[in-house]
């Protein structure tokens, strides 16, 4: 009897109907030791600003629009540059939180969340970024022109009032007055604010110690940035600062705070996630984030435990998971977690970067080990390549510069994987860009044969576990569409490989 079935034999034909359906149970177990599953849901998007850029004509525009959406992404970041909209401090007798007063400039903001929402998108914010007149004295002249020499924290909350009263789907549409402007839900709070490029300055001396000083200015930002924007939507949801996934040494290397370090100290808990008494309470934010860049296979761990790469998103978690039960983390319920910016450069057009083909397979994987480590959503840095010089730019486009698709569209449009790990079943993972019957196929000779099937919606995940799994080369398709082809090694310590191919 397996376990935890229990069956009660009440006749002969009972018997008979029982012993049949154990004996289906372990046919399916021989033929594949697999169990599957189907129905969740994994939501991707991209950070980019090619729907800004120049010439910004409603061409060009809705192209991008278009080609964004094709992909099957469904979130759109978009940068609320601080000093791009609020240049200059309220004037005597202006409204620091309302969104029509003279020292806003939205306007650019109007017409772009109301293009992408009108091709069924959903819009994020990312604001960052302070103009000079909201960071603090004695900062270096590289410090100001980067926006983040200790922000004002009260200027910041207001200003998130003001976006989230704009875009709470009640505020008219001064470009149609007769309509009101489309409902922002999720506004992000700063980026990467472990980093002193986005947060100065990180780390201060008091006498012999070293003070994460960058984790209490966050703190402050964070917590009248929710308030802010509570105010002007309460529906509204706010994001945590999107972390840099490594750290350094206080004042040493590049000055990066270590993420999983930055987030105790944000949040009030030690070395052993206990709680701390620190100035300002508990924190206030609804979806925590990270932006695990590498320059490696999203499988690849961080050597140091206070680092958080893709497969160890986890350590997050767990200080998260410790705030809200401590209380330090307010409201006091389950977070979920983004991705909120990674990709890779392709070569071409970048010949210091890795092939289209190494970078489609690095995508898929991505999206495999951020929902392994709970990730509910993630979002691709970039749409199109941008233009040279290299050593600036960047190059991870799921287009080339002129449109045209590499293979990493097919990994983000329909993302399947099929990896083994030392002394684990292969995992054979993928999100269906259609709704319909998928079927996982292993080609046989010149022809493929279908070993599983699922009926998913579009963007939900199909996925299934096997100990039993063939050496060969996995696809999976639907209603037409393939993914592309992964070839499976079973043998331990063997790594995965993609082969792209043009037809299928």
């Amino acid at each position: 009897m397996m376990p935890g079935v229990h069956l009660t034999f009440a006749t002969s034909s009972g018997r008979r109907r029982a012993l049949l359906i154990c004996l289906t149970l372990l046919l399916a177990l021989a033929l594949g030791d697999a169990t599957a599953r189907a129905g969740t849901t994994f939501t991707r998007g991209f950070v980019d600003d090619v729907w800004f850029q120049a010439p910004p004509t409603a061409k060009l525009t809705m192209t991008w629009i278009a080609k964004t959406k094709a992909t099957g992404a469904r979130l759109v970041q978009i940068e609320v540059d601080w000093t791009a909209v609020e240049p200059n401090p309220p004037k005597p007798g202006a409204s620091p939180t309302n969104p029509a007063a003279p020292q806003f400039n939205f306007a650019y903001l109007d017409q772009r969340v109301s293009e992408i929402t009108s091709a069924g998108l959903t819009p994020v914010f990312l604001v960052t970024d302070a103009p000079r007149w909201a960071q603090g004295p004695h900062g270096t002249a590289v410090a100001y022109a980067e926006g983040g020499w200790e922000p004002n924290a009260k200027a910041f909350g207001q200003l998130g009032q003001a976006l989230a009263r704009r875009y709470s789907g009640t505020f008219p549409n001064p470009l149609a007055p007769k309509h009101r402007l489309p409902r922002v839900l999720y506004l992000q709070a700063w980026a990467e604010a472990n980093t002193p490029f986005h947060l100065a300055p990180q780390w201060t001396r008091v006498g012999s110690q070293a003070v994460n000083t960058g984790a209490v200015i966050y703190r402050g930002m964070l917590n009248a940035f929710y308030a802010g924007v509570k105010r002007g939507d309460p529906r509204a949801k706010v994001l945590f600062s999107g972390l840099e996934g490594y750290g350094d040494a206080p004042f040493s290397g590049l000055n990066r705070t270590h993420p999983v370090t930055f987030t105790q100290n944000v949040l009030c808990l030690n070395a052993s996630l206990k709680r701390l008494k620190c100035a300002g309470g508990a924190a206030h934010f609804d979806i925590m984030a990270a932006d695990p860049y590498d320059s490696f296979s999203p499988e690849t761990h961080a050597v140091s435990p206070l680092d958080a790469s893709a497969p160890d998103l986890g350590r997050l978690t767990k200080v998260v998971r410790a705030g809200v039960a401590a209380g330090s983390l307010l409201p006091r319920s389950p977070k979920p977690f983004w991705v909120t910016e990674f990709g890779y450069d392709s070569n071409p057009p970048n010949r210091a970067a890795v092939s289209t083909a190494t970078q489609a397979r690095w995508l898929e994987e991505g999206f495999y080990t951020f929902w392994h480590e709970g990730v509910s959503a993630a979002m691709w840095y970039l749409v199109r390549d941008q233009l040279p010089p290299y050593n600036v730019n960047y190059f991870s486009g799921v287009y080339f510069r002129n449109g045209r698709r590499k293979p990493s569209f097919t990994a983000y449009r329909f993302p399947f994987v099929v990896l083994n790990t030392p002394r684990t079943p292969a995992q054979a993972w993928g999100i269906a860009p259609v709704a319909g019957l998928v079927k996982v196929q292993l080609r046989t000779g010149s022809s493929w044969r279908t070993i599983r099937t699922f009926r998913p919606g579009a963007g939900h995940i199909f996925d299934f576990t096997s100990s039993a799994l063939a050496n060969g080369y996995y696809r999976a398709t639907v209603g037409g569409q393939s993914s592309l082809v992964w070839r499976y090694q079973a043998a331990v310590g063997s790594k995965p490989a993609i082969t792209i191919h043009r037809k299928q």
